[in-house]
């Protein structure tokens, strides 16, 4: 089946913003990236090349959670926003759910499952139509050294808004599956505190690229970004400066 809408997702080297563009290039959203700023959006969606346009939708990651707040248009205009609620479902299933109401005024609702036999990456989901089970759309991911993060079909013609809230919540069920595997790897370098000792390396999964080990400091403790050397406290160093 050919898909009715395709968006192709990429990312900054240090994930600090997305761009979706459709396979002919034409530019759609600047998704600003937010992980450290109080009160801020985890996800913002400019309707624009950068941050400075117009906002689509915004993504609000609960905290101590897997539920996220997404919200499709702008909050310059509160009265006009609509928020939808991806839920996890189970403590171990790796399935996410909203219910949303359609261009037609029908409610439906639909769920992100993990695929194996769909989409083209390594990880992939499908969206399904609760009660048909129908599948609506896939999202593929990029290969782990490209700066694709994947890719969105969309099979169903169920309308624009449908469409950005399929966007707005697969790109959530990423990033957030993403921040957990960089708090995991953080944490398994060296304790709660993220701390590594000389040695023993950091595999550099956290920022989505390719990574090398770093061996060159006493100890340090990772941060976005930078790595700080706890023996003189001074010049935080890029992770790269030294390769």
């Amino acid at each position: 089946m050919n898909p009715t809408s395709k968006y192709i997702i990429t990312h900054s080297f240090w994930r600090h913003h997305y761009e979706v563009s459709t396979p002919n290039k034409t530019h759609l959203f600047h998704v600003a990236n937010s992980s450290m700023t109080p009160g801020k959006p985890d996800l913002t969606f400019h309707a624009s090349t950068d941050s400075n346009g117009p906002i689509a939708g915004v993504c609000k990651f609960r905290h101590f959670s897997s539920d996220s707040e997404i919200g499709l248009g702008s909050p310059s205009l509160p009265g006009r926003m609509e928020w939808e609620y991806l839920h996890k479902q189970g403590f171990t299933k790796r399935q996410f759910w909203f219910r949303m109401r359609l261009e037609d005024g029908s409610k439906q609702t639909f769920t992100w499952k993990r695929t194996h036999s769909l989409g083209s990456g390594y990880e992939n989901y499908k969206l399904v139509e609760e009660g048909s089970n129908n599948v609506v759309a896939v999202f593929s991911s990029g290969s782990a050294f490209s700066k694709t993060t994947g890719s969105l079909d969309v099979y169903w013609g169920l309308g624009q808004r449908f469409n950005l809230m399929a966007l707005m919540s697969g790109l959530t069920v990423v990033e957030r599956a993403r921040r957990a595997r960089t708090s995991a790897a953080a944490s398994a370098g060296g304790g709660s505190r993220g701390c590594c000792r000389r040695g023993r390396g950091l595999l550099s999964q956290d920022l989505g690229v390719s990574w090398r080990f770093v061996q060159h400091f006493d100890t340090f403790i990772v941060r976005p970004q930078q790595i700080y050397d706890f023996k003189s406290r001074e010049n935080p160093r890029r992770c790269f400066d030294n390769f």
